[in-house]
């Protein structure tokens, strides 16, 4: 599934989903399978509707198994998984408070959850989440603040350390914990070493992956490693999606700035980019970036009131820590 090759998953899963089909397992591994086949998901109202009603089933027969003592761990493990992609699809949305208020009902199995997190390493990855996303999520989104603060406090770097042995220890929790810390140190800790150490084994371990192996060329160009970023981004040149179309022309655009310091074709990729509408799960930060490389470069040729409004721009639309940080700081320098 991981690996884009959906008719042998569905082989693979086809005798589990038979043997547990009143189970929730199987629901989620439907959810999943639609959500990875249907990238991204939240644009495919079709595609949609179908994850959550699998999410839905799930929390369904979750709930009945979470009243016996004898299957209360895994439906908990269940719980926490389905409420947690419902609340990521209205994140995605930007529909904050819902995802605040889908995280809510999902409290009472957290708090469940940790404590089997040092017995089953797949209670990490939810426990990973929500320590870090309990202080990121409400500096992000000051909006949900009112909700949040009924939730215990969470810990960032507690959280970093749950989903780096959620890596290392889980099965099932495996892959989305990874996908998550990757995200996690571009996004909002800026260690971009990091980053690439977990994009370069999803990249390595599903090379037909194509969200993975967008992820790994974005890091290596973090990384400065241009070369190497330039060879694996062959694979997003050709593909239709905009996804793909918007994360080519920025990474081109890149390429073109700061290795081969051509300023004309980098302003036209990232041009290109900023013209077409991003999703909110994989190209809304491409294109802070697009805005923040043609400031770099108005900024480079002295043009100021334009390098100035792309900056603005940049800081108005972006959520990317290192972004924001680099256009204020661009800000600031002009004269």
């Amino acid at each position: 599934m991981y690996n884009f090759e959906f008719e042998e998953a569905d082989e693979s899963f086809s005798p589990v989903i038979a043997q547990y089909k009143n189970h929730p397992v199987s629901h989620l591994i439907n959810a999943l399978r639609i959500q990875w086949e249907n990238l991204p998901i939240e644009e495919n109202p079709a595609a949609l509707k179908r994850y959550i009603s699998e999410l839905n089933k799930c929390i369904d027969l979750s709930e009945a198994l979470y009243k016996k003592p004898a299957t209360k761990v895994e439906a908990t493990f269940f719980l926490l998984a389905s409420h947690g992609f419902i609340a990521l699809i209205y994140n995605y949305q930007k529909e904050y408070m819902k995802a605040a208020g889908e995280a809510k009902s999902a409290h009472s199995y957290f708090k469940e959850g940790i404590k089997y997190k040092n017995s089953n390493p797949e209670f990490l990855f939810a426990s990973g989440l929500y320590n870090y996303y309990r202080e990121q999520y409400p500096e992000t989104h000051p909006i949900v603040k009112p909700i949040v603060i009924f939730f215990e406090g969470g810990n960032k770097k507690l959280g970093l350390n749950e989903l780096e042995l959620a890596v290392r220890n889980s099965i099932f929790s495996r892959i989305e914990s990874a996908t998550y810390l990757t995200t996690i140190n571009i996004k909002y800790e800026s260690n971009f070493r990091k980053a690439m150490s977990t994009a370069a084994w999803l990249h390595n371990k599903y090379p037909n992956n194509v969200i993975f192996t967008m992820k790994y060329t974005e890091c290596l160009l973090l990384n400065e490693n241009y070369d190497e970023a330039e060879k694996l981004k062959a694979a997003l040149k050709n593909r239709r999606e905009r996804t793909y179309q918007i994360a080519n022309y920025v990474f081109e655009g890149i390429i073109n700035e700061k290795k081969d310091n051509d300023l004309k074709s980098a302003l036209a990729n990232y041009s290109r980019a900023v013209q077409l509408k991003p999703d909110g799960r994989y190209t809304e930060e491409y294109i802070g970036m697009a805005y923040l490389g043609m400031g770099r470069i108005f900024a480079k040729q002295k043009e100021t009131a334009k390098a100035k409004a792309y900056f603005k721009k940049t800081i108005e639309i972006a959520n990317n820590e290192w972004v924001v940080k680099e256009a204020k700081s661009g800000l600031s320098n002009l004269k």
